[in-house]
């Protein structure tokens, strides 16, 4: 091969996408080097338990996740794969919007912040833990992606059975994960309208293209379209929890009791309470364990903090008269809005504008010694806490709480309101048709609020991992407008 041969291909896209490949690549196995099998806290170590067969399967968490994790290490023996795969996902969707960005027009350096997002701060510090909450985020992240190739790669339909999956495993995963999951529905029922609309202007004449061009937006046919591919991701949870019971024989534990608890104890009056037509025993046990939490400054969580977990006493244990809670939560709570309300603003107050668990140190892996999983690097935390909580956190605090990242969402929303339109018109225009980001700008941004809001009658605490979804959305969103400022710069079509 000549000089100019070689010269020729080490700038061409391919060479390129190759580059960007060999980036993201070499920054993963970095991280799952240091960081193998993945940090573990008391909610992983019982999903880890589950999927071992040391213990029973019980729905409190999701036992899709501790499914997956028993496919995996009897695939490859080794308890480290679940972190193998939650990089993998993140790693494939950084790669992807890379070399989309690239192949777009946009210049190199605009696509390097594809596979950079894997080293930003609030990356490193959420894949380091085998959290559901990560694992649903780069499902789908990675799902997004991938129905953004099928809107702008031709004969790339076939990624929709894998970009359902993704989102199937999210929902099931995270239920909560249907707020985040509702707007990339949408997108989606768009998306399939497009391709429909497209295909079909192109098997007809001129003449009924440009009729079809100049119709109104289809929205019934768009509305239609996203409810058929919510119901596919609903009727995917539902079969897949159902296949898991039937093998597994999932237990239930009724969770969501865990929510009753906290507005009864925390929003009803010790008079209504005592009132109430509830049993003796459980009004006295919720007198007492909210005074503990009171006490120690608490407001949520009160299972874990203050009311000494369910039944036996255990973790994970169910909560005793379930059914007389959730009575008393219709007749205590629900009918007194003023109180529930107040008290869910003072909760969601903290979790939107504080933070913790930005990191799990080593040290905490208490509950991975007891799993008997294996021990990780201390290395990694030589390398990376301070890169994440004394750089990151001690300098830019914001970073790390949800209303940064809601007014980030905004601030795209906004932009992509004010320039899609006129976009749109210069794309209609142009002989060549460029490809525009702003819907999934638009997407990506709507599903960080829808999700970040989603948590206002049910957040528990204010932990990161519940942030982690909204940063990583927009921070992507951003990479794409950025890219999409650039392309325009360059063609001079938009603003």
């Amino acid at each position: 091969m000549s000089r100019s041969a070689i010269r020729r291909w080490l700038t061409s896209p391919l060479a390129w996408d190759l580059l960007l490949a060999l980036f993201t690549v070499a920054w993963s196995f970095i991280f799952l080097r240091l960081f193998w099998p993945g940090r573990v806290n008391v909610d992983i170590a019982n999903q880890y338990l589950q999927a071992t067969g040391k213990i029973p399967y019980s729905d409190w968490h999701a036992p899709v996740m501790s499914a997956v994790w028993r496919i995996l290490i009897d695939i490859t023996g080794d308890p480290g794969s679940l972190l193998m795969l939650q990089v993998g996902l993140l790693a494939a969707a950084a790669w992807g919007i890379g070399v989309f960005v690239h192949r777009s027009g946009a210049p190199r350096w605009v696509s390097l912040l594809g596979p950079t997002i894997m080293v930003t701060p609030w990356a490193v510090s959420q894949m380091t833990t085998l959290w559901k909450d990560s694992q649903m985020a780069v499902a789908i992240l990675l799902a997004v992606v991938l129905i953004m190739i099928t809107r702008l790669v031709p004969k790339t339909w076939l990624l929709w059975l894998p970009a359902l999956a993704l989102l199937v495993y999210a929902v099931g995963v995270r239920k909560n994960a249907v707020f985040a999951v509702v707007p990339i529905a949408v997108y989606g029922g768009w998306c399939l309208v497009h391709l429909w609309r497209h295909r079909r202007g192109r098997s007809g004449d001129s003449a009924t293209s440009a009729g079809s061009a100049k119709k109104g937006r289809p929205f019934l046919l768009t509305a239609v379209s996203s409810l058929i591919v919510l119901g596919l991701i609903g009727g995917g949870v539902k079969v897949t929890d159902a296949v898991i019971d039937s093998q597994m024989g999932v237990t239930k534990t009724g969770q969501i009791s865990q929510i009753f608890l906290d507005d009864v104890m925390f929003s009803v009056p010790e008079s209504r309470l005592q009132s109430s037509d509830a049993p003796r025993a459980l009004k006295d046990h919720i007198s007492s364990a909210r005074d503990k939490c009171l006490k120690r400054g608490e407001i949520w969580d009160a299972y874990w903090n203050c009311y000494g977990r369910g039944t036996t006493g255990k973790a994970f244990s169910p909560i005793a008269y379930q059914d007389e809670l959730k009575s008393l939560w219709l007749s205590e709570v629900v009918t007194h809005p003023v109180s529930y309300i107040e008290y869910r603003i003072s909760v969601y107050s903290s979790y939107f504008f504080t933070s913790k668990l930005e990191y799990w140190e080593a040290d905490w892996d208490g509950d991975a010694q007891k799993a008997r999983l294996p021990a990780g690097s201390a290395k990694a935390d030589y390398i990376f806490r301070p890169y994440v909580e004394d750089f990151a956190l001690g300098t830019f605090p914001m970073l790390f709480k949800p209303w940064f990242w809601t007014l980030g969402a905004v601030l795209l929303l906004g932009l992509g309101y004010r320039s899609h339109s006129r976009t749109r018109r210069e794309l209609n225009a142009s002989a060549h048709r460029p490809r525009s980001f702003w819907s999934e700008i638009t997407v990506l941004a709507a599903s960080a609020l829808c999700y970040i809001f989603g948590y206002f009658p049910i957040v528990p605490a204010n932990h990161f991992r519940y942030t982690f979804w909204p940063a990583l959305a927009v921070t992507f969103a951003f990479v794409l407008w950025l890219a999409q400022r650039r392309i325009q710069r360059v063609r001079n079509i938009g603003p």
